[in-house]
């Protein structure tokens, strides 16, 4: 439980400061689409990637993991196609977005854990 509280404060925590500090990504809605783009994106995070980690072990061992920035690009475009007040204007960032993530969700984790 405490892993999912984690993974949607980060969502919610990387999109309200990708949209000051991260060129070409933004949030250009209210507080209430904040959060429920934050929880969406934790939720899937959560509940969606360790499926398609499964889904896709071959791939993640060929790469030696980097398949899973493949899967972590996915689910945030998914988010970024069910909300339109998220936009990236590009692939960088975007892929800055999910190393902020990352970032994010390491320190929460380390925080709280």
């Amino acid at each position: 439980m405490t892993k999912l509280i984690i993974q949607i404060l980060a969502g919610i925590i990387t999109l309200r400061l990708a949209h000051f500090y991260l060129p070409g990504a933004y949030f250009e809605g209210s507080i209430q689409a904040l959060v429920l783009a934050g929880m969406t994106l934790g939720v899937l995070n959560f509940f969606v990637k360790p499926i398609l980690i499964l889904i896709t072990l071959p791939l993640q061992v060929l790469t030696l993991g980097l398949f899973s920035f493949i899967i972590n690009i996915a689910i945030v475009y998914f988010v970024d196609l069910a909300f339109y007040e998220l936009v990236f204007e590009g692939f960088w960032p975007l892929a800055l977005f999910i190393v902020s993530l990352w970032l994010i969700n390491l320190i929460l984790s380390t925080i709280f854990n």
